[in-house]
């Protein structure tokens, strides 16, 4: 099928799940000149939507009035890789995305597939805001999309519904769900799971009806999707920090004036700070707040055993990727 096929064809479903959805996005205040869609997957009460509603604020007050946000929820314009196609095409202004899907689009965002690559919060960060973070967001460029910053969805954690986990040989015939990536699906194999993808937004349903034993994400994101309804044990394996990638459509961005592209910026600077300071602080209220939850703590020796399974997962990250620009994202994050 041809792209202008393609587009027409998506455009078309778009049309009535857009009318249907605008019914229930969540901004209210009175419309502006230039309205940017944003739509994602996640709740109204996670930390994204929150900057979202932030970024809507300060474009508002930058702009007296005249810039704003539509907010679409709860993947009402569809799931993470539709919502990346949806941008491509225009019909999304905004988004926030995992990487994995991202990077069936761009591969050069597989380089951050990396099992075990940043120790902290803050590595993680001077490593994306530096040199290679902003490649690796520059190559959306010709992809039909813009990457204007990293978002944070966290330290992905390990959970599961049978048995306090503590080393690969406890995964041993657990059915775990990850995302739609080669890679994720790769370093699991390799753990010992029996890993399969899927949809995030058809996650909650497989784990209730034991489709999936097991799964593995950021805690916070776990506690706002109620995942701590279905799953009881969580070993704290912090195995790849997850940005959440923040797209936008080139001509969204291409039709405001020198002005208003300075005050967007701005507003996006300013909502990625408070994005991400959301973030450590939902991961801490969440752990607090789920006493149902066994949660494992493991030690520096537990953790070398699950990392020395998925050195390999290295070469196929390169491969994916690029060996040089793997060697560099390696080096800025030692």
């Amino acid at each position: 099928m041809s792209l202008t096929k393609a587009a027409h064809t998506l455009r078309a479903g778009f049309v009535a799940a857009f009318a249907s959805a605008a019914l229930f996005s969540t901004t209210a205040a009175a419309e502006p000149e230039i309205t940017f869609r944003a739509a994602h997957s996640s709740t109204p009460s996670s930390t994204g939507h929150k900057a979202f509603e932030f970024l809507d604020k300060e474009l508002r007050e930058k702009s007296g009035g005249r810039i704003g946000l539509e907010i679409f929820p709860n993947s009402q314009l569809g799931g993470e890789r539709e919502l990346v196609e949806n941008i491509q095409f225009g019909n999304v202004d905004l988004t926030f995305v995992s990487s994995a899907p991202v990077a069936s689009f761009a591969p050069q965002f597989f380089a951050f597939d990396v099992p075990f690559l940043f120790k902290d919060r803050g590595q993680a960060y001077k490593v994306l805001d530096g040199d290679v973070g902003k490649e690796i967001l520059g190559s959306l460029n010709d992809k039909g999309m813009v990457g204007l910053a990293y978002w944070e969805n966290g330290f992905r954690q390990l959970t599961n519904n049978k048995k306090e986990i503590r080393s690969p040989d406890d995964l041993a015939g657990l059915k775990m769900r990850t995302m739609e990536n080669e890679v994720h699906i790769a370093a699991w194999r390799a753990e010992g799971a029996n890993p399969a993808p899927l949809a995030f937004n058809e996650l909650f349903t497989a784990l209730q009806q034991g489709t999936f034993d097991a799964q593995e994400g950021p805690i916070n994101l776990f506690y706002d999707m109620k995942f701590n309804e279905v799953q009881k044990f969580i070993s704290k394996t912090n195995h790849i920090y997850s940005p959440w990638p923040l797209l936008a459509n080139p001509d969204k961005l291409a039709s405001l004036s020198d002005e208003d592209r300075a005050i967007f910026d701005e507003a996006v600077k300013a909502a990625t700070d408070y994005q991400r300071g959301l973030a450590k602080e939902a991961d801490d209220k969440a752990e607090a707040a789920m006493t149902d939850v066994t949660f494992t703590t493991l030690t520096p020796e537990e953790l070398k055993a699950f990392s020395d399974k998925v050195v390999p997962i290295v070469d196929l990250v390169k491969q994916k990727a690029g060996a040089d620009l793997v060697d560099r994202l390696l080096a800025a994050a030692k």
